[in-house]
């Protein structure tokens, strides 16, 4: 999950989230979100002109905002263009009169997390970063960032509102404040990065079988696969479900969250139990359960008996081959299965939201609703210049303003060339584009759609027009259209945790504690350690750091 191909394919779920192409911003909505951004709010002292005191009004003389932030990797500006010079940056500078001026840019995430924490102690940063939760708590606790409260309320356009409020009980922008100020604008992580099940359908076709559902049923499919020769080059070749050595990841490939979700196990999460005591997830009987499962399979050699030394690429390697043809992942592994089609171009993958529970659930934990923070420094002259910047840049992103949708057109240029690479969108994002899908199949057409989605549904109305002739086509329609659309499914029950977030023993002890949990887990399953391995883990996970988190929770969920 580290690798860079995997960093690739998760930049495409971020330029979903935040391009032309994405789900999100208008739905048919674009003209209510431009004139609703020209109506007249309250003004303030901090500017006194009319058309200044707009969320998109420009200032009659120029304001300067000073910005670090982390670079883009892999850049694919064309010649001569720049981070810190290039159009999209030119269009949210013109559009305000605002000049943006570049502190520090650092590609490397490592690199730049190191710049940000020495701009913290020196207590010299500059008027805007994106920064993490740590930097945040510990640049509020300084007090260092200016107070958002009225300049959100008052500044903010229809459509950034529009995407925090589309998240129940405010949950995302909560997280952005501290006793009750807004102290920083939070990003926001869509639903649906659960794993979902790859199926080769072509495979089971093959072999007369009907798609899972149960966890039996798709151990007898793993089995069958791996067993029955379902690619037909008589070769025992083939392998069966696939893994990964971090063993459950919130949006990861290979990972086997599924495994312990149907068994009610939901490992590295927090809960209060029937008891209305709060547990972590990966100490519970049930993942005690889960964990016999993946032991008896991969005993059975039906879990590929290599994923503890496979490499990212080595699995999508299996897949691409005709090697493998059942596994985990999210929606947007679709472009990565894609690539078995230039192998076998009767390669045919399905996702199915199983294995289901008992009661015919697919349970699954909502991603952490944000992660990262734009934060304002207090000394900041124009702070609502920033939400401003927010407002404009978002306009563009999702191609509601006519002039934005010339920007480095068919270029494919990413979005995080906008000077604020802070990421927003509907919690229901994937879901809101399938109905647009699902019309412009029926029409037979794109036209009159939202220019921010038209490339999507071109690339939907090609492949379904033409199945997998043309690849990148067939790989979007299969992420953004039949991948997506299984998100939804009505089988998805969300189970959500008590708390998000890191404590101070978190901070200090956890590294050591996910150590410790993922060497066992790996024991247990592959056989190297018996099965009372893991009540020693609950033990001594308890003994050496979390009994104090677990307090620390208790007393943040009781507002102590």
């Amino acid at each position: 999950m580290k690798t860079k191909r995997i960093l690739a394919l998760l930049c495409a779920v971020t330029v979903f989230g935040l391009t032309a192409c994405s789900s999100g911003g208008d739905n048919g909505n674009a003209s209510n979100s431009t004139n609703a951004g020209n109506k007249t709010p309250q003004q303030t002292e901090t500017n006194t002109e009319p058309e200044a005191d707009k969320p998109f009004g420009k200032y009659n003389e120029t304001v300067t905002i000073t910005l670090g932030r982390q670079g883009v990797s892999g850049n694919n500006l064309p010649s001569g263009d720049t981070l810190e010079s290039n159009q999209f940056l030119k269009y949210v500078e013109d559009r305000l009169n605002v000049k943006v001026k570049y502190d520090f840019s650092v590609e490397d995430l490592d690199a730049y997390n190191q710049k940000v924490t020495l701009a913290i102690a020196s207590n010299n940063t500059p008027d805007v970063m994106v920064v993490d939760e740590q930097q945040f708590k510990r640049m509020a606790q300084a007090k260092m960032l200016a107070d958002l409260t009225d300049v959100y309320d008052q500044y903010a356009s229809p459509l950034i509102k529009e995407y925090y409020s589309s998240y129940t009980d405010d949950r995302v922008l909560n997280t952005g404040r501290i006793d009750g100020k807004l102290l920083a604008l939070p990003n926001t992580n869509i639903d649906g990065s659960y794993q979902l099940l790859w199926i080769r359908k072509d495979w089971l076709d093959k072999l007369k079988l009907t798609p899972p559902k149960s966890m039996e049923e798709v151990t007898a499919i793993v089995k069958a696969f791996k067993e029955q020769d379902p690619d037909g080059n008589n070769k025992a070749d083939t392998v069966g479900l696939l893994g990964e050595k971090s063993v459950v990841t919130d949006g990861g490939f290979f990972t086997f969250d599924p495994v312990f979700n149907v068994n009610h196990s939901y490992p590295k999460n927090w809960f209060k139990d029937s008891s209305g005591n709060i547990v972590y997830g990966s100490t519970t009987p049930e993942t005690k359960e889960a964990l016999k499962v993946l032991r008896d399979l991969y005993a059975a050699d039906l879990i590929d008996k290599e994923f503890l030394t496979r490499k990212w690429e080595d699995n999508a390697g299996l897949v691409s081959s005709g090697r493998a043809g059942i596994l985990f992942a999210p929606w947007f592994a679709g472009w990565a299965l894609s690539d078995a089609v230039k192998t076998n171009p009767n390669a045919d993958w399905i996702p199915l939201a199983v294995p289901l529970d008992g009661e015919g659930n697919r349970n699954i934990v909502p991603s952490v609703p944000s992660g990262m923070f734009l934060v304002v420094n207090k000394k900041a002259e124009n702070p609502e210049a920033v939400i401003k910047m927010l407002n404009v840049e978002y306009e563009g992103i999702r191609l509601i303003d006519p002039a934005s949708q010339e920007l480095y057109k068919d270029l494919g240029v990413g979005w995080q060339n906008y000077p604020l690479n802070l990421q927003l969108d509907y919690q229901d994002s994937l879901a809101r584009d399938i109905p647009v899908f699902d019309q412009a199949i029926k029409d037979n057409t794109s036209a009159g759609l939202p220019a921010r989605i038209i490339p999507r549904v071109n690339s939907v109305l090609k492949n379904n027009k033409d199945p997998k002739k043309d690849l990148p086509a067939y790989a979007d329609s299969l992420a953004f259209y039949t991948g997506a659309a299984v998100t939804g499914a009505k089988e998805i029950k969300k189970i959500d945790p008590i708390f998000y977030g890191k404590t101070a023993t978190m901070l200090k002890k956890g590294a050591n504690l996910e150590k410790l949990e993922n060497e066992t887990f790996l024991k247990i399953i592959t056989g190297t350690a018996p099965m009372d391995e893991f009540d020693k883990f609950v033990s001594t996970w308890k003994n050496i750091g979390g009994d104090e988190i677990t307090k620390e929770i208790a007393d943040a969920v009781a507002g102590k």
